[in-house]
């Protein structure tokens, strides 16, 4: 792209972006997102007042590298921001999308995008996926990754709190609430579940043969409904943890995954086994548990 000074761009050193778009929940969602999609790219944009930062890549595509940096006003997702359809199958006749430099400069024909929020609520980046053929993407596969940019934005977090998270006792069992955080630690449980592609009863089925987009789609509600079901054991779990040793639930949730790990235990099986232990004292668990 360097020789073409009609799109100039910058490219930002990857090494220095921050250490949570790193992480294996991050591969996670991408990689869920891509299954999701079945497009060429699925990326984790990076957005200010001026510029718009392809932060995290998954794929390939001529001409688009990891922390590449353009003008915000050039990318497909300051318009979605800006009230455009999140997705579009042919761009160049979308007249959202059709005037978008990075349309013309890359050959992109299909986008969709949702955006990623901070815990009050702020777009802090979007969540991506570009094809240069056409790709239809219904509004159910848009809300599932939604629920991906959720998961994302728990792992941007950066201050790793939960200041005034409440441990309750309920009918179901213990439970945490991050009341205005956006139930942060819920969302690092899920996230985690889908990293270690955790999931009760055994993980989804791998196709033998590639699927069709709707195929796609019902693989990831699949996975996402494993792991959201195994996310509320574990968070019983994360409140009797909390509780015991009166410690702040995040640190329980550390605890809990540190452990399970160390015994190669799953991070869900170990959670049944705390739950249990609540009301039946003989319950064998490590000792950093009791």
């Amino acid at each position: 792209m360097g020789d073409d000074d009609t799109y100039p761009y910058d490219s930002k050193d990857p090494s220095t972006m921050s250490p949570s778009l790193r992480h294996p929940a991050i591969d996670a969602a991408l990689s869920t997102a891509a299954t999701l999609l079945g497009m060429e790219v699925v990326f984790i944009g990076g957005l200010d007042e001026t510029t718009f930062t392809f932060d995290r890549v998954r794929g390939t595509w001529p001409g688009l590298d990891e922390g590449m940096v353009n003008d915000r006003t050039d990318s497909f997702c300051h318009r979605m921001l800006a009230g455009a359809p999140p997705a579009t199958a042919d761009a160049a006749a979308d007249a959202h999308y059709a005037d978008a430099p990075i349309r013309v400069r890359l050959g992109v024909r299909s986008y969709v995008g949702v955006p990623i929020r901070d815990a009050e609520g702020s777009v802090v980046g979007t969540l991506c996926g570009i094809d240069r053929s056409s790709v239809l993407v219904g509004e159910a596969a848009v809300g599932v990754l939604r629920e991906l940019a959720g998961i994302v934005s728990a792992h941007l977090a950066d201050d790793g709190s939960v200041a005034g998270a409440v441990i309750r006792r309920t009918p179901e069992g213990w439970q945490v609430d991050d009341g205005e955080r956006g139930d942060l630690t819920s969302a690092m449980v899920l996230a985690d579940l889908l990293a270690d592609d955790l999931a009760p009863g055994g993980r989804p089925g791998r196709p033998d043969a590639p699927l069709d987009e709707v195929g796609q789609l019902r693989l990831a509600i699949t996975q996402l409904e494993h792991a959201l079901a195994a996310r509320v054991i574990v968070e019983q779990a994360i409140g009797a943890l909390a509780e015991r040793f009166e410690i702040a639930p995040r640190e329980a949730f550390e605890r809990l995954r540190k452990i399970a790990r160390r015994s190669g235990l799953r991070v869900h099986d170990l959670s049944r086994d705390v739950i249990r232990s609540v009301s039946e004292k003989d319950v064998a668990l490590p000792d950093e548990l009791r």
